[in-house]
């Protein structure tokens, strides 16, 4: 749904990084669709429009919810505009972007991630004093120091998991909120095991980035007998350093036993036909929001030992954690599972989700950071949760 900037003032502007349909572009789709109905109705969404060959995913489901959106020249940070080449382009990215929120004036400016930190100070001086950062990342220190000079910008904090507000620097955190991601559900009838293969089936479902564990986990596969049947959903990413996943399978001992599916509108099937959901994360993730859809759909998890991971899964009961990076504690973790371990942790695994994860809840929770956000007309720098 395009319109031109200025037809109508919004009174909430969401800024994304994005146009997939990964993590945090679903994410944005929950936070839009919990806002109350007449904020929804006064809310524009806009999408950058520098993303080549990236599918129209996120802004196709946001005209099928009927929220409107935008396809414009937003000021993300992007390696490619952090060098010297990429500084005009940055610089005219910076001016649109302003000119964008001097046009639309909204009450309520939101930063859906990191990625769009730039946009802080720029609402500011549009004159906005609500301003949102959805931090859905992990900050390295160097990335605070400099980060955090933007983020004072930001009225109020919004972090997914207590890895990524733990990561902020400290003189953020007075004014930061916790919201613990959720996922809807596919709507599928949930499916009991039915497996009667003796091997267990594993799947991983993840962009093909080269800190996604993709080689710690095919090391693992890599002895002298297979753990199990092991299915690959993913792809490679549009931005980021990727990995060649199909060669790294080419060059195991037991490839026979691991079937690269690639990209899928829709990972619910090929949760039911496992038995675990695999996440090998090379460096913490700052969520991980695949292993609520396994939760959701009553499959334990193996799991890196780090960042959201740990806000989510507990050790022996619904998934099992093993130190990340270790193809050698992530094989022996494989090795010791039964189909017994998969039946009871997958049905604890269903009650964690309806208890801490389901859309219900989140809607609440983020329902109630709105309203005060929304409402306070003063936009005080000092508001927190």
């Amino acid at each position: 749904m395009i319109r031109e900037a200025g037809d109508r003032q919004s009174h909430a502007m969401f800024l994304h990084s994005s146009n997939e349909m990964y993590g945090a572009d679903r994410i944005l789709l929950e936070i839009v669709g919990s806002l109350p109905v007449e904020d929804q109705k006064n809310t524009l969404v806009c999408l950058p429009d520098d993303l080549p060959g990236v599918q129209n995913g996120l802004g196709k489901e946001l005209d099928v919810r009927g929220i409107e959106n935008i396809s414009v020249p937003l000021a993300v940070i992007r390696r490619r505009y952090l060098s010297f080449s990429g500084l005009l382009p940055l610089l005219r990215r910076l001016w649109m972007t302003y000119k964008l929120l001097l046009a639309e004036r909204p009450r309520v400016v939101y930063c859906t991630t990191s990625a769009m930190i730039f946009c802080l100070p720029l609402a500011r001086l549009a004159g906005i004093k609500n301003v949102v950062l959805h931090v859905q990342e992990i900050w390295s220190p160097r990335e605070g120091s400099v980060m955090g000079l933007f983020a004072r910008g930001a009225s109020q904090i919004i972090c997914i998991s207590r890895a990524s507000l733990d990561s902020l620097p400290r003189h953020l955190r007075s004014r930061s909120v916790l919201l613990i991601n959720a996922h809807r559900e596919s709507g599928l009838p949930l499916s009991p095991y039915l497996s009667d293969s003796e091997a267990l089936q594993f799947v991983v479902a993840s962009r093909w980035n080269s800190w996604k564990g993709h080689a710690t986990l095919l090391h693992a596969w890599d002895q002298d007998r297979s753990p199990g049947d092991l299915v690959i959903l993913g792809g490679s990413p549009a931005m980021g350093t990727g990995v060649d996943v199909p060669a790294l399978v080419a060059s195991v001992k037991h490839s026979d036993r691991i079937s690269v599916v690639g990209e899928v509108s829709d990972i619910a099937p090929y949760l039911d036909s496992a038995d675990f959901l695999i996440l090998p994360s090379d460096q913490p993730e700052p969520f991980g929001l695949v292993l609520l859809e396994a939760f959701a759909r009553g499959r334990a998890v193996v799991a890196s030992d780090a960042g959201g991971a740990k806000d989510v899964v507990t050790d022996g009961r619904d998934g099992k954690l093993f130190q990340m990076g270790s193809s050698e504690e992530l094989a022996a973790c494989l090795f010791s599972l039964s189909r017994q371990d998969a039946e009871q942790m997958g049905a604890n695994a269903r009650v964690t989700y309806e208890e801490k994860f389901s859309i219900a809840s989140y809607g609440e929770r983020f329902r109630e950071i709105w309203c005060s956000v929304s409402n306070d007309g003063s936009g005080r720098e000092d508001a927190h949760g």
